[in-house]
C-alpha cells in the first residue's frame, strides 16, 4: 500500500483525525481514522469494504500502521529549543523580576509631557523622574525597557525597573499613551522600511496627529502644560474644558473696506473633533458647537498647525459692499465666542434688511386652492419664482428664501398657466394636507392671509358623541348619537375610519379629521361588537349581554364622549371587577380547604354563572383547577331546591377516576356517577342521572353515547383539558357542544396550543356566537394577529375575551412554591450515530431542495421524526444498529448522579420504544423504575402514581402524551425531557406533574439536546413561531401543519 497526502490533526480533548490517500496499486481511496489515546474509535474509507460494518478495511489498517511508524520515527528525532522559546523564557523572567522590584521600589515615578510648537505641527517630549527630572532622549528605548521590565539608570540617584505599574496613578495613563504612540510609530516605520531591517532609530519627540491630540489633551485637562514655541520660549498653560472669548479688532482699511485682526500670541490647532485655542494663561478645549463655529474662521485667519503669533498687520480684509453679508453670516455665527471691537467701525450698522414673507390663499372653486406668495426686503418686493429680478445691492437671506421655496414645493406641485401663482386643483388629499400641515408651516415662515372662500374650506372640530347603554334581560340596548349628524352620515364617517382614512369630507365642504376621539371609539366599538350596517342604522341597537365587559372597557377610559350606563349594567360590571367583595360564600365543606386565589376562582365562576355566561379557568398546571370546580358543584348542591339538575364533567379517559377520587376527598357529600364500562352499563348509569349530583364521562364515551343525553339538561357542563376540542370540526367538539346545560365552563392550562382558531372553538362551546362565525374571526382576528402582528386586532381580542378567561401562574399565587431551575444539557453525536444522522439529514435536504417533498407534509414530518429518533438512539429506526447513543449516555449519567443524591426523577419521552431502551439500561445499572405509556390500563396508572409517591422507586419513565395531564407526582424533584417535542406547552404540562401544589423541594428540569442537529433548531423555530399572540398565548409552539420546506431547511441547518 502507498500512502500519500497524509494529514494529522489533534484536538483539545486528545482526539486525533488522520486522513490520507491510500493506493493498493489498482485504485486510490480516501481513508480516515479517528483516534483517542492512539486507539482507533472510528474509521471510514471510500472502498466497498469501508461502507460495511464488518470491521476496518485493508486501506484503513495500512493507514494505521503508517501512522504508528511515523510516530515512532518522530519520537527518535532530536529536539532543539526554538529561539522564540528562549525569548519567552527571558521575557517572562524579566517581568517576574520587575514585579518583585516594583513591590520594593513602589509606584512613585512621574512622567511630565512638554508640548512643542513646530512649523510642521505639534510634538511631545517627556521628562521622567521622582524629585529630580531627566529628559527622555530616546523614547523607543524607553518603550523597550517598559516592555521588557528592564532596569535603567538615568542619574546617580534615579534608576528603576521599568513597567507601567512603576508609575504613579497620575502618570500611568500618560505612560500608556506614550507606549501606544511608540508602538504605532514602530508599525509605521516597519511598513515603510521593509528592506532596512526592523530596528527603529532613536526618537526624542513624537508627532501628535489629530486623533492623538484629542486623547492627549483629555489626559492633561485640569493640569498645567509646559508649551515651547519654535524659538525655544517656554510658558505653562492651564488646560481647561472651556470655550474662549476672543477679541478681534476691526479697523478702516483703504478707501472702501475694513481689516480684521486677532490678538498676538494666539495659539490654535485642531484635533479630530475639537478645536484648541491658547490665549493668555489658558489652553481652551472647545466643545462641539464652539469647535464647529471657530474652526473655519480661524483656519482663514491663521495657519492651523503653527504657533500663530500675529503681527500688527491686518490678516483679513472686507470690502464695504460685502459687510452686510459678512455681518449676517460670519459675525452673527461667531457672536458667542468672538467680539469685534473697534472705535472706527460699528459692524451693527451693516445689519442687512430682514426677509419678510406673505402668503395669500384663495379658493376660487371646489377642491381648488391658489397661493400667491410675496417676499420682500424693505421696500423691494418680489415673487419667489422671479428671484432673478432682485438687485445686487440687496443683501439676501439665502437660507430664509430656501426655506420658503421648500415649503411651497412641498404643498404645491403646479403653477398657473398664466402668472406665477401656485395651485392645487382636483386633489382632495393635497387640500387636506395643506389645511392640517401646510398652513401652520407657512404661518411660521411669515404672514398668512386667507380669503372668505378659503375660510369655508376648513378642518371642522370633532362632534360631541354620546353613548347610552342599558341592561335588559339577556340583552344590552345601545344608542349612539353624534352632534348635528344624521344616522347616514355617521355611518359613512365610521366606514372611513374602517378604511383608515385621515379625514372625511362633510357635505358643507369642511374636513373632519379622523384622529383619536369619540368617533374613533365608536368605530372600534362597532368593529369589536361585530355590528352590521343594518344594525348600526337602527336608533337603538340590541347586542348580547356577554358584550357588557368589552363595551365597558371601551367606554370607561374615554373622556371625549358623553356616556350613560344604567344601574343594572353598572352592577354586572362591578360584580366582575371586585370578586373579592363578592356575595358568593365558599361552600361550608371547603371553607378551611381553599386557598385565597382558589376562592377567587370559585367566585369568578359564580359571578359569570349569575350573569348567564361561561368562562375558561386557565390557571397554571398544579394550581388546583379541579378543587375550584368541586367548590362550584358543592355550592350548587347546598343551594339547589326541588328542581335540582345534575352537572356533567367531560374529561380525557385517563382522568375519569381522578375526578372521582378528588370529589371523594374534597366533597364526599356529592353523589358522583361514572359513565364507564360497556354500552349497557353506561346506558344504565345515564338513566340514573337525576338521582346524582355529578356525572363524569370521557370525550370518547360521550361521543359514542350522545343519543343517551338528548333529553337531559344539566346545571353545569364542565370540560376538563379543553384543548381536546381545539379542532371545532371533530366529533368530540361537536358532541360537547350539543349537550344542553344552563352554564358551561372549560378547564385548561393551555387554551391555545398552536393557533388562535383553537380559542375560537372553546368559546364556541362556552357561548356560541361570542367570537362570531369562524370565517369572521379568522378574517378579523386570527389572520391579522398571527400573520401580520396586528396590535390593534390583538387589543380588541383581549378586550373581548379578557373577562371570560381567568389565568394565574404559580409564580403569582404560590409564594411558598420553591424555585424551578431549567437547564439545557447538550450531547454531541459521535462515530456511527453521527454518520447516520449526517447522511439522513443530507438526504432530506436534497429532497427538499429538489422540490420532491414540497406538498407532502406527512412525508416531511416522517423524515423529521426519523432524524429525531436518530438523535435519541439510532436503533429506533435501524434495527441492526448495535452501537451506542451519546444522548443515552448523558441521560444515564444524569440519572446515576440524581439517584445517588437521593432524588426521585421523572423522565419523559415522546417515543415509547426509547423508554423501553432506557428501562433496559436502568436494569443493568440497578436503578429501580416504573414505566407509564398510553398502553397502561387506567387502574394500573393510578396504582403506579400512588406507589411512586410512597415507596423507594427512583425513576418514573413516562410517555409525553400519557403523562402530560392529570398526574400528581410531587415526590419527584428532577424532571428530564429526553427529546424536545414540537409543543412547548405539552412539555411544560409534563414538568408540572412535579412542579405543583405540594412540592416542597427545588425542582430541576433537564432538557437533553443533541448539538448541531434538528433538535437544537426545533427550539429556535419555536421561538420564531412564538409571536402568534403575545399575551394571548403564553408558550411557544410549532404548528406542524404550517411547516413548509423553508422551515424544514432551517431546521436542518447545523
Amino acid at each position: 500500500m502507498t500512502i500519500t497526502q497524509f494529514t494529522s490533526n489533534t484536538f483539545w480533548k486528545g482526539e486525533t483525525a488522520v486522513k490520507a490517500a491510500v493506493s493498493d496499486g489498482a485504485r486510490i481511496y480516501r481513508a480516515s481514522l479517528y483516534l483517542k489515546r492512539d486507539q482507533v474509535f472510528d474509521y471510514s474509507c471510500t472502498c466497498d469494504g469501508g461502507r460495511s460494518y464488518k470491521g476496518m478495511c485493508p486501506h484503513c489498517a495500512a493507514l494505521f500502521d503508517y501512522y504508528k511508524e511515523r510516530n515512532r520515527s518522530e519520537s527518535q528525532r532530536p529536539v532543539f529549543t526554538s529561539q522564540e522559546v528562549r525569548a519567552m523564557i527571558r521575557e517572562y523572567t524579566n517581568r517576574e523580576v520587575a514585579d518583585i522590584m516594583r513591590e520594593e521600589e513602589g509606584a512613585d515615578v512621574s512622567l511630565r509631557p512638554r508640548l512643542l510648537l513646530r512649523g510642521n505641527g505639534l510634538q511631545l517630549e517627556f521628562d521622567i523622574g521622582r524629585e529630580r527630572f531627566y529628559v527622555l532622549k530616546d523614547l523607543a528605548a524607553f518603550a523597550d525597557a517598559v516592555d521588557g521590565g528592564t532596569f535603567v539608570r538615568y542619574g546617580k540617584t534615579f534608576a528603576f525597573h521599568h513597567s507601567l505599574s512603576a508609575f504613579t496613578p497620575k502618570s500611568r495613563p500618560m505612560a500608556e499613551f506614550l507606549m501606544d504612540q511608540i508602538h504605532a510609530y514602530r508599525d509605521y516605520y516597519a511598513h515603510f522600511h521593509r528592506g532596512a531591517g526592523t530596528s527603529v532609530p532613536g526618537v526624542r519627540a513624537i508627532q501628535l496627529d489629530k486623533g492623538s491630540r484629542d486623547r492627549f489633551f483629555r489626559l492633561v485637562t485640569g493640569e498645567g502644560l509646559e508649551v515651547e514655541d519654535s524659538r525655544g520660549g517656554r510658558r505653562t498653560l492651564l488646560v481647561a474644558e472651556e470655550n474662549p472669548r476672543l477679541e478681534a479688532r476691526a479697523e478702516r482699511s483703504g478707501r472702501d473696506g475694513i481689516s480684521i485682526a486677532l490678538p498676538e500670541g494666539l495659539l490654535y490647532f485642531r484635533g479630530e473633533s475639537t478645536v484648541y485655542v491658547g490665549l493668555g494663561e489658558k489652553l481652551y478645549c472647545c466643545d462641539g458647537a464652539c469647535s464647529r463655529a471657530l474652526s473655519f474662521f480661524l483656519d482663514g485667519m491663521m495657519k492651523p498647525e503653527g504657533a500663530g503669533r500675529l503681527s500688527g498687520r491686518p490678516l483679513l480684509e472686507v470690502n464695504d459692499r460685502d459687510l452686510p453679508l459678512f455681518y449676517e453670516r460670519v459675525v452673527r455665527a461667531l457672536e458667542p465666542y468672538v467680539s469685534f471691537d473697534s472705535e472706527e467701525v460699528r459692524l451693527e450698522d451693516y445689519r442687512p434688511q430682514e426677509l419678510k414673507a406673505r402668503f395669500e390663499f384663495d379658493s376660487p372653486g371646489k377642491n381648488e386652492v391658489v397661493l400667491h406668495p410675496v417676499l420682500s426686503y424693505g421696500d423691494f418686493s418680489f415673487h419667489p419664482v422671479e428671484d432673478e429680478k432682485v438687485p445686487r445691492t440687496v443683501c439676501r437671506d439665502v437660507p430664509g428664501e430656501f426655506r420658503v421655496s421648500q415649503a411651497i414645493t412641498k404643498y404645491f406641485r403646479y403653477r398657473e398657466t398664466e402668472g406665477n401663482d401656485l395651485v392645487i386643483r382636483d386633489d382632495e388629499e393635497a387640500v387636506y394636507r395643506l389645511l392640517t400641515e401646510g398652513i401652520p408651516e407657512f404661518m411660521e415662515l411669515g404672514e398668512v392671509a386667507v380669503s372668505d372662500e378659503m375660510k369655508r374650506m376648513r378642518v371642522a372640530p370633532p362632534p360631541e358623541v354620546s353613548v347610552g347603554v342599558s341592561y335588559t334581560g339577556n340583552w344590552l340596548e345601545l344608542k349612539v348619537d353624534a352632534e348635528g349628524m344624521s344616522r347616514q352620515e355617521l355611518l359613512k364617517i365610521l366606514d372611513s375610519y374602517r378604511q383608515k382614512k385621515k379625514y372625511y369630507r362633510l357635505k358643507s365642504g369642511e374636513f373632519l379629521e379622523l384622529t383619536d376621539g369619540g368617533l374613533l371609539t365608536v368605530a372600534r366599538m362597532m368593529d369589536g361588537l361585530g355590528l352590521s350596517k343594518a344594525q348600526m342604522s337602527e336608533e337603538v341597537m340590541r347586542i348580547p349581554a356577554y358584550r357588557a365587559f368589552y363595551l365597558n372597557s371601551l367606554l370607561e377610559a374615554r373622556r371625549d364622549m358623553s356616556v350613560y350606563r344604567d344601574k343594572l349594567f353598572k352592577a354586572a360590571v362591578r360584580g366582575m371587577k371586585s370578586l373579592e367583595d363578592s356575595e358568593f360564600e365558599t361552600p361550608e365543606g371547603l371553607r378551611g380547604v381553599l386557598r385565597e386565589y382558589q376562592k377567587v376562582g370559585f367566585q369568578w365562576m359564580k359571578t359569570l354563572d349569575s350573569l348567564g355566561f361561561g368562562g375558561i379557568l386557565a390557571d397554571d398546571m398544579g394550581l388546583g383547577k379541579t378543587v375550584q370546580v368541586i367548590a362550584l358543584l358543592l355550592d350548587e348542591r347546598e343551594r339547589a331546591g326541588e328542581e335540582k339538575l345534575p352537572s356533567l364533567i367531560v374529561c380525557p379517559a385517563s382522568l375519569v377516576y381522578n375526578w372521582e377520587s378528588e370529589m371523594e376527598k374534597f366533597a364526599p357529600a356529592l353523589k358522583v356517577l361514572l359513565v364507564t364500562g360497556n354500552a349497557a352499563e353506561r346506558r344504565e348509569a345515564v338513566s340514573r342521572a337525576a338521582s346524582c349530583d355529578v356525572l363524569v364521562t370521557s370525550y370518547d364515551l360521550l361521543r359514542r353515547d350522545l343519543e343517551l343525553y338528548r333529553e337531559l339538561e344539566f346545571r353545569y357542563q364542565i370540560i376538563d383539558e379543553a384543548q381536546y376540542i381545539k379542532n371545532a370540526g371533530t366529533l368530540s367538539a361537536k358532541a360537547v357542544k350539543s349537550i344542553r346545560s344552563r352554564s358551561r365552563f372549560a378547564l385548561t392550562g393551555t387554551p391555545i396550543e398552536n393557533r388562535l382558531g383553537e380559542l375560537w372553538s372553546i368559546f364556541d362551546y362556552l357561548m356560541p356566537g361570542f367570537l362570531f362565525s369562524y370565517q369572521k374571526f379568522k378574517k378579523e382576528y386570527e389572520t391579522p394577529v398571527a400573520k401580520d402582528g396586528d396590535r390593534e386586532a390583538l387589543e380588541r381580542l383581549h378586550g373581548l375575551i379578557g373577562p371570560f378567561i381567568l389565568r394565574r401562574l404559580k409564580t403569582q399565587v404560590l409564594k411558598e412554591l420553591p424555585e424551578k431551575l431549567e437547564t439545557v444539557v447538550y450531547s454531541r453525536p459521535e462515530g456511527m450515530q453521527r454518520e447516520l444522522y449526517t447522511a439522513s439529514a443530507a438526504l432530506l435536504k436534497e429532497k427538499l431542495e429538489s422540490g420532491n417533498l414540497e406538498n407532502d407534509k406527512l412525508q416531511i414530518l416522517a423524515e423529521l421524526t426519523r432524524l429525531r429518533q436518530i438523535c435519541c438512539h439510532p436503533s429506533l429506526c435501524y434495527s441492526h444498529y448495535k452501537e451506542g447513543s451519546a444522548k443515552l449516555e448523558t441521560c444515564v449519567d444524569l440519572i446515576r448522579d440524581g439517584t445517588a443524591g437521593g432524588h426521585k426523577i421523572l423522565l419523559f419521552s415522546q417515543f415509547t420504544s426509547m423508554l423501553a431502551i432506557i428501562g433496559e439500561r436502568l436494569k443493568k445499572e440497578g436503578i429501580s423504575f416504573f414505566s407509564l405509556t398510553g398502553e397502561t390500563p387506567k387502574e394500573e396508572r393510578i396504582r403506579l402514581v400512588n406507589e411512586f409517591g410512597q415507596d423507594e422507586t427512583e425513576v418514573f419513565l413516562i410517555s409525553l402524551k400519557a403523562g402530560g395531564t392529570g398526574l400528581n407526582l410531587t415526590a419527584a424533584d428532577i424532571v428530564i425531557h429526553y427529546d424536545p417535542w414540537w409543543n412547548v406547552a405539552a412539555q411544560n404540562q409534563a414538568t408540572d406533574r412535579a412542579y405543583r401544589i405540594g412540592q416542597e423541594k427545588r425542582v430541576t428540569v433537564f432538557k437533553l439536546i443533541m448539538k448541531d442537529t434538528v433538535e437544537e433548531n426545533i427550539i429556535r423555530l419555536q421561538q420564531m413561531k412564538q409571536s402568534l399572540a403575545d399575551g394571548v398565548i403564553t408558550e411557544g409552539t410549532v404548528d406542524l401543519s404550517s411547516l413548509n420546506s423553508r422551515d424544514v431547511l432551517k431546521l436542518l441547518e447545523g
